[in-house]
């Protein structure tokens, strides 16, 4: 019976029946003595009927915990922490990390090519990384940079992914009562990679807005070429792709932080159709490209048709001196400083639509302000120049870049005019800009990826970036001129003469997919006034952009 009892409980008991048998031989004691026995034998009596009570206790009452054997030991008891920040109490505390997953892809495997970022504003790719066979890299990854499809050794890559942007256009005061809208800016799927290593590619179809200033949705093709990388140095580039000439152009549109190009885009042509040599040499420190093109007109995706008007020579050089030379102070690494330009001899083709040869220019807020003639056509020399400089230092970067433009044309065909004949006219744009991340993440060409992406349990908030920009173009007076004078007749009152424009954007980047942004932008205008026009008051616009770049 005693058996079921810890030892000091079964000592107490055997002290109890020892006390009954011999309280016979305790007659001759006092009476005080006699009563401290009879009341200890009456404490004994009680503990005894409690414990057979515990003992013999059925199931109809309170559970009774079970009392351990001499060879059990104690349960160690559970420790609760306090309740973190945003506990929940409908859910058990975790008291462990939980396990951590391995990574579908690799950190270096993610990396390889995106085809997408530039290398600090060069007319590079972002590089490779080295082929790694140790790797066990899988056949199918889906992440936030895409999805991507590689064979077993590596070899051969293919990338899907795309551009979305969708923007609220809001003026005060416009000319034009089609200046305020919601559209479609930009619809881009993408698909990139490489095979045999080398030859990579891309190819980007686009289903929206052709040009800033565009006033129909339109399809055609933003990007297919492809590039032999062997050699990092001397590679070649064939297709349709941005040219190499100015900076803010050759910036992905992912990745500029207000809703459209500055000033300068209206001098530059977007795309051309054609072949490149280009490579990075030096360390790194210098870019280099050369290419043929057959000839485009300024800012709009919607060319690399060749009209037999002759083709076009682009160049550019772009520099970073300091790039790793530790002997000069670490500020100045990011000190980028370069040159493009384009030249060409261009023969007259009447057969061909002035809408075809020329981009009317527009402003920061993509409205038409200044509109070539119909019956306009090139004819003779062509070029550009571009001297441009950029800078970046962690979370902030500042840019400035000049463009000027002189295109030879032909007015003999300008409707509603007599005379005419070989003339040109000379453009002048420029912008500078200041950049600042105010969370504190790397402000570079290369766009901006959070560091903490928005996450309500823990209170990160993402990326938030703040930039200015202050821009300005001049047209040229020949353009003014009556044609019979050897102008070009556009009219100075529905049209403007120059711009000086200033804009400042809010971006709000939750992840490296999603932004929200908001660019406010003043242009004002030199000659214009007529009345239902553009340019018949100065522009005051907020441009509000969702954009998801895949």
């Amino acid at each position: 019976m005693l058996n079921g009892f810890s030892k000091a409980l079964r000592g107490l008991l055997l002290g109890a029946f020892f006390l009954q048998w011999t309280s016979h031989g305790l007659m001759a004691m006092d009476d005080e003595t006699a009563k401290t026995i009879a009341d200890l034998k009456a404490q004994v009596q009680t503990l005894i009927e409690e414990v057979k009570k515990i003992k013999n206790q059925d199931g109809g009452g309170p559970p009774v915990t079970r009392l351990r054997t001499p060879t059990e030991q104690p349960a160690k008891p559970t420790i609760i922490p306090p309740h973190p920040i945003g506990y929940t109490p409908f859910l058990p505390p975790q008291t462990s990390s939980p396990p951590q997953k391995t990574p579908f892809l690799s950190p270096e495997a993610k990396e390889q090519p995106s085809m997408e970022q530039t290398v600090e504003g060069t007319t590079e790719f972002a590089p490779r990384s080295e082929q790694q066979p140790r790797m066990d890299l899988p056949m199918v990854d889906i992440s936030e940079k895409g999805m991507i499809f590689r064979s077993k050794d590596n070899h051969h890559l293919i990338r899907l992914g795309g551009l979305l942007q969708l923007d609220d256009r809001q003026f005060v005061d416009p000319g034009t009562s089609d200046m305020s809208k919601f559209l479609v800016r930009r619809a881009r799927p993408y698909a990139s990679g490489y095979f045999y290593d080398d030859w990579e590619y891309r190819f980007a179809p686009e289903f929206a807005l052709s040009s800033p200033n565009a006033t129909s949705y339109s399809t055609t093709i933003a990007d297919a070429f492809i590039n032999f990388d062997t050699v990092e140095e001397i590679q070649v580039q064939a297709g349709k792709f941005t040219v190499p000439l100015g900076l803010e152009m050759l910036t992905p549109v992912a990745f500029i932080p207000f809703a459209e190009r500055s000033l300068t885009s209206n001098l530059i042509p977007n795309r051309d159709l054609g072949v490149m040599a280009h490579g990075i040499v030096f360390s790194e420190k210098l870019s280099w490209a050369a290419m043929v093109g057959s000839g485009s007109r300024n800012d709009t995706v919607q060319s690399g048709l060749d009209y037999g008007t002759g083709p076009v020579g682009y160049f550019r050089l772009f520099c970073q001196p300091f790039r790793d030379v530790s002997e000069v102070p670490e500020e100045l690494h990011g000190l980028h400083f370069g040159v493009g330009g384009s030249i060409g001899w261009q023969t007259e083709n009447r057969s061909i639509s002035s809408s075809n040869l020329f981009q009317n220019y527009s402003t920061d807020g993509g409205n038409t302000f200044l509109s070539f003639p119909n019956g306009l056509g090139v004819q003779g020399e062509v070029w550009r120049i571009s001297p441009q400089l950029y800078y970046n230092n962690g979370p902030v970067s500042v840019w400035g870049e000049f463009t000027a433009e002189q295109q030879g044309v032909n007015t003999a065909g300008i409707y509603g005019s007599s005379g005419g004949g070989f003339t040109n006219y000379q453009t002048t744009a420029w912008d500078v800009e200041v950049d600042w991340v105010i969370t504190g993440e790397p402000c570079s060409l290369g766009g901006i990826v959070p560091q903490r992406p928005l996450d309500f349990s823990s209170g990160d908030i993402g990326a938030w970036e703040l930039a200015f920009r202050y821009d300005g173009l001049a047209a040229g007076a020949n353009m003014f001129r009556p044609v019979n004078e050897g102008g070009m007749g556009i009219s100075q009152t529905s049209n403007a003469t120059g711009v000086n424009g200033a804009s400042l954007a809010l971006n709000w980047y939750p992840n490296r997919i999603i932004r929200l942004g908001v660019t406010l932008e003043y242009n004002a205008f030199t000659g214009g006034g007529a009345p239902n026009t553009v340019v018949e008051n100065n522009e005051l616009g907020f441009i509000t952009r969702l954009q998801l770049f895949y």
